[in-house]
């Protein structure tokens, strides 16, 4: 048998229940959503500022040099970024390009032998511990094409 008091009690606390149920939910305010910072590359001074592509993405079906033009753009970005890529992508209204290490922050530079060997020649010129003026002279000499005028 059900005392009273314990009647009672259950009565309350089934109709603060079903009270409860009926009751608009007040909504929870959210943060707002953050935006995530833009990815850069690791050189501040660079006039391109976007990240090269990961090297590792042109392990398989590409030619051998792919990946190592794109693991040169990650490890001297301020050089390429001085430098006129000849392919003529900085004229092209379809790509922009502001400097070398542009064409390493999309897949232009995969297709594009020109790209490639400026990259390569750069970075054979550091090892050799030329500064990156005497850099910039020696790729402009050796790739700009007839007509072209000087860069820098």
């Amino acid at each position: 048998m059900i005392k009273p008091i314990s009647l009672a009690l259950l009565v309350s606390v089934s109709s603060a229940l079903v009270a409860s149920a009926d009751a608009p939910k007040k909504a929870t305010p959210k943060a707002a959503p953050t935006a995530a910072p833009a990815a850069t590359n690791s050189c501040t001074t660079c006039k391109e500022r976007r990240p090269t592509l990961d090297p590792q993405r042109f392990g398989k079906g590409f030619e051998p040099g792919v990946k190592t033009g794109y693991e040169i753009a990650r490890q001297i970005p301020a050089t390429l970024d001085r430098i006129h890529c000849f392919c003529e992508c900085a004229e092209s209204p379809m790509f922009r390009h502001k400097t070398l290490l542009t064409c390493f922050t999309d897949m232009h530079a995969a297709g594009c032998g020109i790209c490639l060997s400026e990259a390569r020649l750069a970075s054979d010129l550091k090892a050799r511990g030329l500064s990156d003026d005497e850099i910039v002279n020696t790729v402009e000499s050796v790739h700009r094409t007839d007509g072209h005028p000087a860069t820098h």
